[in-house]
């Protein structure tokens, strides 16, 4: 710190020769050199406590600054350690996958099929990019190595004896388990294992998956980052058992050692730092400990405190030299003393040039007696116009002269400043001066007459208001007014409009399909598609109120009879605006505009009415069909509300026992029943039955066509598995279901709890499940394709019906929508469909189902086109399936009436 007290020294003494060529004129009272004695012998005792108190704390920070290294060192290291570990459960687990897949349900089985080389090659490509991994092995019921990457032919190799194998063999909950460490029976080096349970269909032990890696590969990284040879790394099991150390000390290695956590850790909180005595050289050490997230692995980082104070006592050698150096320099303030208070007039011109405002000073007759530079640069003040006595007169005179005046001229700007100096009261004025400039002034009387005025330049600070507000109420993508403008200007109006028994209206835009070119092109080509609709809106509304209030989401005001009398034309030429396609980025994209349209007073008078019943007629429109306008209608809002009833009831009827299923037949053309359509009823406590149609796409939108389709999945199953004749049952599955790959799991579970054959299971899907994600959806159909399931394509012959769908899956069956086979006897062009939708299946070798048949009209028709199957009222309307107990070959019960959401819900239970 010397040399900053020299300098700082310099620059007084520099400014002070500046003052001194000025001409105005300084004074300034004198102090008794007694009070500076007193004071000097004050500060001296004051920077010897100050010195041993910073120096306290040095000591305490580099203490603490050194836990916190130590602490995300360890952090750090604890993470890599995990992502290693994870790794090697990620491939464990695969391959427990993989073999899952292989329908492996007994030890001997598992045996069998992964003993070959081609199983030893797979493993060797598993960890291919993972050097930390050593190998990867399969271990048998009994121990015995079944495969591994590491060599082949695979040695005859027993890990029975192992405590991984022992406790997983042993524990039914346990899944994994990392082991203790053990020398490489080959290289001798010693190695990890982390193992996991391969299970049963019914949860039996049936052998282990084990991944090993080295020691040595943790010490050798933690090596590479140790900064001196006081820092040692370390990795401890959940027991104490080391597995890894740098520096290596070999006889450590699969200890167990009790180690005191750290304060405010547990085992199992996270991390934390102590100090404590080394169990290697009884060191005090500072060691941080990390646990690895979801591995059972502590790792510790440490450092002597010797080490961790090297840096503090530098320090304190600096801070005891400039201690002795403050002390003489104190003490020597007596020798210049006189110089002090000669050079005092001096060093307040120094202080008021540099000041940031600018200050000046008149006596009682206005005449100045001092100011800064800082005042002089900001009226641009020659130097004859700062010197002691000029006339404020003559100052203001200059500033007219300049132009340095506010836009209501300079005769009413001297008039007002000239108010304020005779009031003689404290106060402060804002000037906006026709150069930009924005200054306050603030004005304090002086004692004996006269006034202090400060003077600042916020000019920018005004600039960075009028950013801020105008980022506060402006979207920052498009320009427009946000929700927040939006929410004073609709307060404002309705306030204004019921004053003045007005009207107005509002229109809430919501773009169509914009989520699809999101989603399909990036957020950057989303970003300009917005500007350019903000741009085209903004050139139809004109004198209207437009915001963006959410992703694709914006909002019209028209003010006035007139222009509210038109909203609908305005409607439709924003509309007009967005239609066709939009060039952004060299691509042609194609959106829609859905508007609603409520008007005040007549919709509402409070804004959270009006905005609402303008959304509900947005959500009208959206649910018609999109690019839509409609007007709020009163009756709008019961019908949302009860919608939204039957959203909250379906979430309680699968446990109250709400849902049945009925089953409709579905026969051959000469008249054989072959299976049966499961279709989920819902009978509500108070509505009754309420149809599919109407409750199925309310369980789409909220998700919950998930639960609801495992359970008609389960219930399906389970009750065909129950009949005598091994009849088809067919199943509908929703896109919905298809966005997880959970679907296929759920098949092959229930097939494997209900015992129904695979080839008896039909799953019928729409395109829908096809146009979402074709790859995808076509990944999932050949992995349930490969459990032995039917898959039907439901509902052709509407939507797109594309040719690609069947060429890229081979389907088992088609499906033809019921809208073709009513039109049969009236339509001619209805029957050339259909002969070329089975003239199609024929050359695909895939059988045709008709559906929707009713007549016997109908089914002539479709007998002399060649179709195969037919479903309808004809054959038999859906029904309980003891309707159909002769079918199925069982007597009717008439205690079964289907299966209740309970039953199922209690078999997930079980489960």
């Amino acid at each position: 710190m010397s040399w900053a007290v020299r300098l700082r020294t310099g620059l007084l003494a520099n400014s002070a020769l500046e003052g001194a060529a000025r001409p105005t004129r300084r004074t300034a009272s004198t102090r008794p050199i007694v009070v500076l004695v007193l004071c000097g012998a004050f500060l001296i005792a004051l920077v010897v406590g100050v010195i041993a108190l910073i120096l306290s704390n040095l000591r305490h920070h580099a203490i603490e600054q050194s836990k916190q290294q130590l602490l995300a060192t360890a952090t750090v290291l604890a993470r890599q350690a995990a992502r290693d570990f994870q790794s090697i459960d990620l491939i464990e687990a695969n391959l427990i996958e993989y073999m899952e897949t292989l329908a492996i349900v007994s030890d001997e089985l598992y045996a069998r099929a992964m003993v070959g080389r081609g199983i030893h090659l797979m493993l060797k490509d598993k960890i291919s990019g993972f050097p930390h991994i050593g190998a990867v092995m399969l271990i048998g019921a009994d121990g015995g190595l079944i495969n591994s990457s590491q060599a082949w032919p695979t040695p005859p190799l027993n890990f029975a004896g192992q405590d991984y194998f022992e406790a997983l063999k042993a524990s039914p909950r346990l899944g994994s388990m990392l082991g203790a460490p053990t020398r490489d029976r080959q290289t001798g080096a010693w190695t990890i294992h982390f193992a996991r349970k391969f299970r049963g269909s019914n949860g039996e032990f049936l052998g282990l998956v084990v991944g090993t890696v080295a020691s040595q590969y943790f010490e050798e990284s933690y090596g590479a980052l140790a900064r001196g040879t006081d820092e040692s790394t370390a990795l401890f099991r959940d027991d104490g058992v080391m597995l890894a150390r740098y520096p290596h000390i070999d006889s450590f290695i699969g200890k167990s050692f009790v180690r005191n956590l750290p304060d405010g850790m547990t085992q199992r909180s996270g991390s934390g730092v102590a100090g404590q005595r080394d169990v290697v050289d009884d060191s005090e050490r500072l060691i941080a400990e990390a646990r690895l997230p979801d591995v059972p692995i502590n790792l510790t980082a440490s450092t002597t405190v010797t080490a961790a104070l090297a840096d503090w006592r530098t320090e304190a050698g600096y801070l005891i030299g400039l201690t002795i150096v403050l002390v003489v320099a104190i003490g020597g303030t007596g020798a210049v003393v006189v110089q002090f208070f000669r050079r005092q007039s001096i060093q307040l011109d120094s202080t008021l040039n540099n000041l940031s405002q600018g200050v000046c000073m008149y006596d009682e007759h206005r005449r100045l007696i001092l100011c800064n530079d800082r005042y002089a640069e900001m009226f641009h003040l020659p130097h004859e116009l700062t010197t002691p006595g000029t006339a404020l007169r003559d100052i203001f005179d200059h500033q007219v002269s300049h132009g340095l005046y506010p836009g209501s001229g300079p005769d009413e700007y001297i008039r007002g400043m000239m108010a304020i100096i005779t009031a003689c009261e404290p106060a402060s004025t804002v000037t906006e001066f026709s150069d930009g400039r924005a200054m306050v002034a603030v004005f304090r009387p002086a004692p004996g007459g006269g006034f202090v005025t400060t003077v600042e330049d916020i000019t920018e600070q005004r600039r960075a208001e009028k950013r801020i507000a105008h980022i506060a109420h402006h979207d920052s993508l498009t320009g427009l007014h946000n929700r927040a403008a939006f929410s004073d200007y609709l307060a404002t109006t309705i306030d204004e409009t019921l004053r003045a028994a007005g009207t107005f209206a509002i229109l809430c835009l919501d773009l169509d399909r914009f989520k699809e070119v999101n989603d399909l092109y990036g957020h950057l080509v989303g970003d300009a598609l917005l500007r350019e609709v903000a741009r085209r809106l903004q050139a139809v509304a004109e004198g209207a109120f437009l915001a963006r209030v959410g992703g694709d989401e914006f909002i019209v005001i028209t003010v006035g009879d007139a222009q509210a009398a038109a909203v609908g034309q305005l409607a439709r030429q924003l509309r007009a605006a967005l239609s066709g396609d939009i060039e952004i980025a060299g691509r042609q994209l194609r959106i829609g505009l859905s508007i609603g349209i409520a008007s005040c007073p007549v919709d509402g008078t409070d804004p959270a009415t009006l905005l609402a019943n303008a959304d509900v007629a947005l959500y009208r429109a959206k649910a018609e069909g999109r690019d839509t306008i409609r007007f709020f209608e009163a009756d709008m809002a019961a019908q949302l509300r009860d919608r939204r009833e039957l959203q909250h009831d379906l979430q309680s009827a699968l446990a109250n026992d709400e849902l049945r299923l009925d089953f409709q037949p579905l026969a051959r053309i000469d008249g054989e029943i072959v299976g049966f359509e499961a279709l989920v009823r819902w009978h509500h406590p108070s509505r009754g039955v309420v149809a599919p149609g109407i409750f199925i796409p309310l369980t789409e939108e909220d998700g919950l066509i998930v639960t609801m389709g495992e359970w008609i999945l389960r219930a399906a199953c389970r009750e065909a598995a129950s009949w005598p004749n091994r009849l088809q049952i067919s199943v509908n599955l929703s896109p919905v279901q298809f966005r997880n790959d959970d679907i296929v799991r759920l098949v092959h579970e229930t097939l494997i709890e209900t015992g129904l054959d695979a080839g008896r299971l039909e799953l019928e899907i729409t395109e829908g499940v096809l146009i979402d994600d074709f790859s995808r959806a076509v990944s999932i159909l050949r992995r349930l394709k490969s459990l032995g399931v039917r898959i039907a394509l439901d509902d052709f012959g509407t939507g797109y019906s594309s040719m690609s769908y069947l060429q890229a899956f081979p389907f088992d069956m088609i499906k033809i929508d019921r809208s073709f086979i009513s039109n049969l006897e009236r339509s001619a062009q209805s029957k050339a469909l259909l002969r070329g939708v089975i003239g199609l299946a024929r050359g695909l070798e895939l059988p045709v189902t008709a559906e929707g048949v009713e007549t016997r009209a109908q089914f002539d028709v479709l007998t002399g086109a060649g179709c195969d199957l037919v479903q309808g009222f004809l054959i038999g309307r859906p029904a309980s399936i003891d309707g159909y107990a002769e079918v199925v070959g069982r007597p009717a019960s008439p205690e079964r009436r289907g299966l209740p959401a309970s039953q199922a819900s209690a078999a997930r239970g079980a489960r």
